[in-house]
């Protein structure tokens, strides 16, 4: 189903990596790699999604959203990926072209 344009414009360069594992290294990884995906994408917003028990982890980084949080945010993203690991995120970068080594 199509979205109104105006609600297109205003989501259009939002996208959402969700990972609500337990795995620090993981959640560090989708960090690193949203400065290179907005780099090589340029306007493009990218949020990271995560469990509130991983605020340490995540502390003074910008676009994080707590799973508890996130119905707050429905309906403000042109999509999203829901990354379970780390080969998943490899697999995005792969797809898109995004060349990041871990």
């Amino acid at each position: 189903m199509a979205i109104p344009f105006i609600t297109y414009i205003s989501v259009k360069d939002n996208y959402c990596l969700s990972y609500f594992g337990d795995d620090e290294d993981t959640l560090n990884s989708i960090i690193k790699a949203r400065e290179v995906i907005e780099k090589e994408l340029k306007g493009l917003k990218v949020f990271i999604t995560c469990k509130d028990s991983m605020k340490n982890t995540v502390f003074g980084k910008r676009n994080i959203i707590f799973e508890s949080k996130l119905k707050d945010f429905k309906g403000r993203f042109a999509g999203s990926c829901d990354l379970k690991e780390k080969n998943d995120l490899e697999l995005l970068l792969s797809e898109s072209k995004i060349n990041l080594n871990f």
